[in-house]
């Protein structure tokens, strides 16, 4: 009732700034572990100097999928990767 009615912050300002930070901490670390695993999907031998823009969008897609994507970011993507030249694949 009284960090509520705000009592404290004004008693204690460093304390409910602690008590602040730990209330809104995450409980489990599921989704950093989660963020990790898509990342190690995502670099892999053949793709390894990805940039970290290029990697962050394509975490981003995978996690939130292409459906957040509007047709001008999607056309965007595609011309993008069709005026990149042709790699071959070190086999």
């Amino acid at each position: 009732k009284l960090v509520q009615d705000g009592m404290l912050k004004d008693i204690y300002p460093q304390l409910s700034l602690a008590a602040e930070i730990f209330l809104i901490a995450p409980i489990s670390t599921a989704t950093v572990e989660r963020d990790f695993s898509t990342m190690n999907h995502i670099l892999t031998k053949l793709r390894n100097r990805l940039t970290t823009k290029h990697v962050d969008q394509l975490m981003r897609i995978s996690m939130e999928g292409t459906n957040t994507l509007n047709e001008e970011m999607k056309d965007e993507i595609i011309n993008y990767w069709k005026k990149v030249k042709p790699r071959r694949l070190a086999v």
